[in-house]
């Protein structure tokens, strides 16, 4: 089996995901200018999101209007060729709907594992999951079974 080298040194992609997860903790949405690929490919979008690099802007900015204060802390990192894999770990305020709860106030803190392609040197594409059950509990929601 022929290893392939990677399209993006590790350190490169490293840095590309920790500016990502810092961008969109500091609300600075013009970074993902330098960040993403302009055709940028999220496989978890949230509803209404467009496509593109415009899409994972409107999902920052949507995360950050439901959880102020928004704050991402990355506990891991793996890489391997043109792929990232990384664990972190969000923290805010819910100052506004988020998953369909009103605003309670209360703070909340969640995992999301995420795996990024990089082409050039930028975040292509992003697999991305929360542990939104446990960020629910955090704010009061509760669960039903359907009837």
């Amino acid at each position: 089996m022929a290893v392939r080298s990677p399209a993006v040194p590790s350190r490169d992609q490293r840095a590309v995901y920790l500016a990502i997860i810092e961008a969109v903790s500091a609300g600075d949405d013009a970074a993902f200018d330098h960040l993403l690929v302009e055709d940028f490919v999220d496989h978890n979008p949230v509803p209404g999101q467009p496509a593109g690099r415009a899409g994972f802007v409107y999902w920052a900015a949507t995360a950050r209007t439901a959880l102020a204060g928004l704050h991402g802390t990355i506990e891991d990192i793996l890489v391997d060729n043109d792929k990232l894999a990384g664990r972190t770990t969000w923290r805010g305020r819910h100052t506004a709907s988020f998953l369909g709860v009103p605003a309670t106030g209360r703070e909340v803190e969640f995992t999301a594992f995420h795996i990024v392609r990089f082409v050039g040197g930028l975040a292509a594409e992003w697999w991305g999951t929360g542990d939104m059950l446990t960020a629910l509990a955090q704010v009061g929601a509760t669960i039903q079974p359907p009837d």
